[in-house]
């Protein structure tokens, strides 16, 4: 670091700021003061604001799961926490810290000493082989196939890991920091940098079009608690709690309910609360979080680290459950928050407290665990693997206290949780998931670090962070990590786990443990050791490269279609969205509602007052996929659609189903042409958008009731 910028990391004298403050002109003490409070209003903002957002949702999940045996009104869970508020927000104050890491030096990259004369023989000798084979690893990985290339990548991997802990210096694999080292804390300007990129990513997580099948659940359960002031615990979109909750509706999560609640004590629906309040503020907490684990972990520059970490984000996001996909376009879904701003702060609460021995931080990953059960069912899988990872590294270390410690603050409540909720609700079975087989290895891989050049990169990240991030704990950790994974990839690992846990269909997210984002960040900071104007032309060549590689390679998260929109908008197209609400208003016969797929996954996120025939078809996996309740709302759905399907069939599922009202595009050619033969009279029609006509169902023997 210059000595330009180690003034200004660190405060001058006090007598020198009296001195200074007295030879100033009348006024300007005070608005130098002035605009010193304000920057470090800002500069303090990551840490105050992802902390207070911690604990706050902390307090709401231990108020919800509470309610499972109180079984009181969301409207009143609300009120309560509303009023604790100042309570979140005097904990919040307590637990502040200042963001600080060990300031870095110019012996923390790849192989030490980066400029200072080296023996390069003796650099060989102690990396060449842990760098070799996480590129090998990384290659394979990324671009073999077959279960051989797998074997290779796995034991690359490993074999680089175990060859990058050993070639850290002594005090780094005891576990020693450099607590005793200066430290700085975030500056005013990369303060002002890093909230203007998050209010940025707050505007531009409003703008996406992007539909997410996901979505008729989530939002759907918010908008039954708005509307109903109940929970959910059964099935909400089939029917109206008739049918067991299912794996898609475990009691566990709490996020849907508050965002119905205070849709509720807002009055305002609930669509709107979700896209237009949450989202901006999910949106400043991902990129919030993402920054202060930069600032703990990167060791030099955090701010370039910081810029390509956000463009890998932003470019490489389309793909359907890629893990970027999962920031803004779908940060309103508790998995999301959590793993795009609940991970990276748990390893900065785990940095934290070996660093500093920081209780703060002890209790502060004790309430992330507690928040991240009230996101998403996951975190009762991936929270004890990340406390794991962390203490299988503290343990070798000889860290056996700090092991401990670490993976119960990590782990006890979701593990209890879970018992609990089993107990009172007969619920984990649900959040089992099981519907679905494992995905296989090469798929687990691509989606969380990408295939072909972009695979490559996200592997190196992996198997080189325990070289390239800050010297002492963040190495430590980073060991950890990439060595879980590293295991969990071997073939075969995965399956038995999924056979053992019956997790089968949730275990892909397993790598979702690894902050890949600030992994890649740190690969632009790398530095040569011994070469001096090789690194002054790294310093602006990598950056620029990855971003390259990123927009050429990726595929960004507005990249096809109309997915984004000029102004903030729902997640839902026009016409879906006219027509839905064009039903709702309809003074409708009995009976359910059959409509266009697209349109009946819309419905439920409208207004639970309608129900449909089919909500969304994967969800008839939990009622068994070849019962004639599937079968025939299935054969129903095809109909609508426009789908040649035959008509003496249908009118059977109609009367078996209860079907009320049929409602279909006005380019529908097939349900008309059969109408009078299924007895549906015209009821409604509505011109574009969304232009659709709607048939009463009217004949004889077509009944209201349910299968």
């Amino acid at each position: 670091m210059t000595q330009v910028e180690d003034a200004v990391a660190t405060p001058a004298p006090a007598d020198q700021r009296n001195a200074a403050s007295a030879g100033a002109r009348p006024g300007g003490s005070s608005r130098r003061g002035l605009i010193g409070r304000l920057n470090a209003v800002v500069a303090g903002t990551p840490v105050v604001f992802t902390d207070a957002a911690v604990v706050s949702f902390a307090i709401w999940t231990l108020l919800y799961h509470l309610n499972l045996g109180l079984n009181l009104r969301p409207s009143v869970i609300f009120l309560i926490w509303a009023v604790l508020q100042p309570v979140a927000a005097y904990v919040a104050w307590k637990l502040r810290r200042r963001d600080v890491a060990p300031r870095p030096t110019d012996d923390e990259a790849v192989t030490g000493p980066a400029d200072a004369p080296v023996d390069r023989a003796s650099v060989l000798r102690r990396y060449a082989l842990p760098v070799v084979t996480a590129v090998g690893a990384a290659s394979f990985a990324a671009f073999g196939k077959g279960a051989l290339s797998w074997w290779l990548a796995a034991g690359f991997g490993l074999v680089s890991v175990v060859s990058a802990w050993l070639t850290l210096p002594r005090a780094g694999r005891s576990g020693g920091a450099v607590a005793a080292a200066p430290v700085r804390a975030t500056t005013p300007v990369q303060g002002y940098v890093v909230l203007l990129v998050s209010l940025a990513a707050a505007y531009f997580a409003t703008l996406f079009n992007r539909v997410s099948l996901d979505d008729v659940f989530y939002v759907g359960k918010s908008v039954w608690v708005a509307e109903r002031d109940t929970i959910p615990f059964k099935d909400f979109l089939f029917t109206e709690g008739v049918l067991p909750g299912g794996s898609a509706n475990p009691p566990l999560p709490s996020f849907e309910v508050f965002v119905g609640a205070l849709a509720r004590a807002l009055h305002v629906h609930t669509a709107s609360v979700l896209w237009y309040l949450l989202l901006p503020v999910l949106a400043v907490f991902a990129v919030l979080a993402l920054w202060r684990l930069v600032q703990r972990w990167a060791p030099r520059r955090p701010l370039v680290v910081f810029g390509v970490a956000a463009a890998h984000i932003l470019l490489v996001a389309y793909y359907a459950d890629a893990l970027n996909t999962y920031h803004l376009p779908r940060l309103t879904q508790g998995k999301s928050v959590f793993v795009h701003a609940l991970i990276p702060l748990a390893w900065v609460y785990l940095t934290d407290y070996l660093e500093h021995r920081s209780r703060r931080a002890l209790v502060l990953l004790t309430l992330l665990s507690v928040a991240s059960v009230g996101y998403t069912t996951t975190a009762v899988i991936l929270l004890p693997l990340l406390a794991g990872a962390a203490g299988v590294a503290l343990l070798v270390a000889r860290r056996l206290r700090e092991a401990v410690l670490c993976f119960l603050a990590a782990t006890a409540y979701p593990l209890l949780s879970g018992v609990l909720v089993q107990v009172l609700r007969g619920g984990v079975e649900e959040a089992a998931a099981t519907y679905a087989p494992l995905q296989e290895l090469r798929t687990i891989y691509e989606l969380t670090l990408w295939l072909g050049v972009l695979g490559l990169i996200g592997g190196l990240a992996v198997w080189w962070s325990p070289l390239v991030l800050r010297r002492g704990v963040p190495q430590q950790l980073a060991v950890g990590a990439a060595l879980a994974v590293t295991v969990l990839m071997v073939p075969g690992v995965l399956k038995l786990g999924g056979d053992l846990s019956g997790l089968t269909a949730v275990l892909w997210r397993v790598p979702w443990i690894l902050p890949v984002p600030a992994l890649v960040g740190a690969l632009a900071v790398i530095r040569l050791p011994g070469l001096a104007r090789a690194n002054r032309v790294l310093a602006v060549a990598l950056p620029v490269l990855l971003v390259f590689v990123f927009y050429t390679q990726g595929k960004p998260m507005w990249y096809g279609g109309k997915a984004l929109e000029s102004s903030p908008t729902w997640r839902m197209p026009d016409n879906r969205k006219a027509a839905s609400f064009w039903i709702k208003n309809l003074d409708r016969p009995a009976g359910l509602v059959l409509a266009p797929s697209t349109v009946m996954r819309a419905l439920p996120q409208v207004t639970a007052e309608v129900r449909v025939v089919l909500p969304r078809d994967l969800y008839l996996t939990d009622y068994g996929p070849t019962t004639p309740f599937a079968t025939d709302r299935l054969l129903l759905a095809k109909f609508a659609d426009g789908e040649p399907v035959d008509s003496s069939a249908v009118a059977g599922a109609m009367d078996r189903v209860g079907v009320g009202l049929v409602c279909v595009w006005k380019g529908n050619t097939t349900v008309p042409a059969v109408a009078p033969t299924l007895g549906l009279e015209p009821f409604a029609s509505r011109k574009a958008p969304g232009a659709m006509v709607c048939y009463r169902v009217g004949a004889p023997g077509s009944a209201t009731g349910g299968s």
